[in-house]
């Protein structure tokens, strides 16, 4: 089975805001997910069995499959197109619920993979994501640095720096390992209609 990764655009969120795909994210991870197959099978993409989907279908499929509750998650979205202007277009901001449901119109997989994404997007809303890895590594780094200066008081001190430096060394690794993962969505194009 051709394993999913899902790249978003790793957008923080409040604590008590929802957490949100818009369809321009789904297009994107969709036609991700296809050419991601098609390379699997040494196809080009796209292809006859792996079709690039345009913003465009995927909008008309909406009100088909959310019905008049599409209406509640109508948003627009202004990007730069290519000679410099700001040009508006329609979008929908889809909760978990409702991108799943779009998700499984296409596939039980790509369902699968988009309702994991957001979970994770929840369980870290908050949390980690809602700090830049320049912030984090600018936390790590002063965590550090207060380490070694309060260890320079020996004695009871140096038994506080020992506990801290296997902390400290799993916290630089996570916030290494997490400037690696790439968290968007594919390239997004002022053309993506």
């Amino acid at each position: 089975m051709n394993k999913m990764t899902l790249i978003g655009q790793g957008r923080p969120y409040a604590q008590n805001q929802e957490v949100t795909m818009s369809s321009l994210d789904m297009v994107s991870y969709i036609n991700s997910d296809r050419q991601s197959k098609a390379t699997e099978e040494g196809l080009e993409f796209p292809c006859k069995k792996y079709r690039k989907l345009e913003h465009r279908s995927f909008m008309s499929k909406v009100t088909k499959v959310l019905g008049d509750a599409a209406a509640k998650y109508f948003a627009t979205d202004t990007y730069v197109n290519g000679t410099g202007g700001k040009v508006k277009r329609e979008i929908y901001n889809f909760p978990k619920r409702e991108a799943c449901l779009m998700a499984m119109s296409y596939s039980y997989e790509l369902q699968a993979a988009i309702y994991d994404y957001m979970e994770e997007l929840d369980r870290q809303r908050g949390g980690y994501l809602s700090h830049t890895i320049s912030e984090l590594q600018q936390i790590v780094t002063a965590a550090r640095k207060h380490s070694d200066e309060d260890s320079s008081d020996a004695g009871r001190r140096l038994r506080k720096r020992q506990d801290d430096l296997p902390l400290l060394n799993k916290a630089e690794y996570l916030v290494e390992s997490l400037g690696q993962l790439k968290l968007s969505f594919g390239k997004e194009s002022g053309d993506d209609k």
